[in-house]
């Protein structure tokens, strides 16, 4: 009973969640704290860590070895790796 509970409220988590196309001028009701930055990515508005860790394609963030931030958190945004913080 209790995973079904966790699995409702992640759902109603994601259907209330800010949606974008490709600016973060939609996203209105995101707010970072003060160590991020908002971002557009795969759709939703997110907060994201910068690194000084430049990057051509999302495969050089995920070539980085000694980082750390999940694999499926890593973005290439403005030439600078990233890490979502979903």
């Amino acid at each position: 009973m209790k995973a079904v509970a966790v699995l409702l409220v992640c759902l109603i988590g994601y259907v209330y969640s800010e949606s974008c196309t490709n600016s973060v001028s939609e996203c209105q009701h995101t707010s970072c704290d003060s160590s991020s930055e908002l971002h557009c990515v795969d759709g939703l508005c997110t907060c994201t860590t910068p690194t000084n860790m430049a990057c051509r394609t999302q495969q050089d963030c995920l070539n980085i070895a000694d980082w750390d931030c999940p694999a499926n958190r890593r973005h290439c945004i403005d030439n600078v790796c990233r890490c979502s913080r979903f």
